[in-house]
């Protein structure tokens, strides 16, 4: 009967020591912008524009990725841009330098004001790699619609 109580309680010590290593082993979050989570241990940070300064369409997007960016038909991760939250109308940028213009559909019927820039690391089929991260900008300044509306749709 003794072993059987010293088994119990080593085992139950045991379980107790495996939950407790689990446990540490968490999401790696990082940040960049306003914002930023991931799990993946590989992370985007917005360069330019810089959070909270005003941006008129056409506007330089510049990122550090500690991913290799690439295009889709090469298996490297790439980025999604997009504003407001809505990642159905999106952007691919597929290197650490991107011109963002009126023909892209991430700002397609974006009006002037202030709106969120966000950013998503995505593997080459398009599924989440595990970072997103948010930025401020005030796009535009005469109140009126940023750019000409191409049409609507996501991304490429």
């Amino acid at each position: 009967m003794m072993k059987l109580n010293r088994r119990v309680r080593l085992s139950a010590i045991f379980a107790a020591l495996v939950l407790v290593g689990i446990s540490g082993c968490g999401d790696d979050t990082a940040s960049a912008g306003s914002g930023g989570s991931g799990g993946s241990g590989q992370s985007v940070t917005i360069n330019e524009p810089a959070d909270g300064s005003t941006v008129e369409i056409p506007f330089t997007l510049s990122l550090d990725s500690t991913a290799e960016l690439g295009t889709t038909d090469s298996g490297k991760n790439h980025v999604h841009l997009y504003f407001d939250g809505n990642d159905s109308q999106y952007e691919v940028i597929e290197s650490d330098t991107m011109e963002i213009t009126e023909d892209s559909p991430a700002v397609a019927g974006l009006r002037s004001g202030e709106h969120e820039l966000n950013i998503s690391l995505r593997n080459a089929d398009h599924s989440a790699a595990g970072f997103e991260t948010s930025i401020n900008v005030q796009v535009g300044n005469d109140g009126g619609e940023a750019p000409a509306d191409p049409g609507t749709g996501g991304g490429y």
